[in-house]
């Protein structure tokens, strides 16, 4: 804001051209899948995932800032484990039971690393949407 004003200023249209475009499809994980977020000895609620990270729920802060880098994540989806993933933290929301909500997004992946992820997703894809009833043409699900 270039005013300290409460009221509404115009936003620059060379703004508007410059802002982020999700790269991937964030993938709910259902109840029923086995999964598990390790930071050091706590556990974390896994709620979902994408070929470029996760979101976590917390019932306390992180010790890391916002756009800050994190080693040490071990992560068990189904039956693919990975261990000391580097994620950095891009958001961080409160939700209105108190927790904190956490998008982790994973940095200097392998390509193994990269395959497992990829793998999960379209376990969980599946699991959630099941055979894709909804005739979605395959052009749309190509990720950029």
């Amino acid at each position: 804001m270039e005013k300290e004003s409460i009221l509404f200023q115009p936003i620059s249209r060379e703004k508007e051209t410059a802002s982020l475009v999700r790269k991937s499809f964030r993938v709910p994980v259902p109840d029923s899948a086995s999964v598990q977020v390790l930071l050091g000895k706590k556990e974390y609620s896994l709620l979902n995932i994408s070929q470029g990270g996760i979101s976590v729920l917390c019932d306390d802060i992180l010790d890391v800032e916002c756009d800050g880098v994190q080693a040490g994540w071990d992560v068990t989806l189904e039956k693919i484990r990975l261990y000391n993933l580097t994620g950095r933290v891009i958001h961080c929301s409160s939700m209105a039971s108190g927790d904190l909500l956490y998008g982790i997004e994973w940095v200097d992946l392998g390509e193994d690393e990269v395959a497992a992820i990829n793998e999960a997703v379209s376990q969980f894809k599946e699991m959630v949407f099941g055979d894709n009833n909804q005739n979605i043409p395959a052009e749309q699900e190509i990720e950029s």
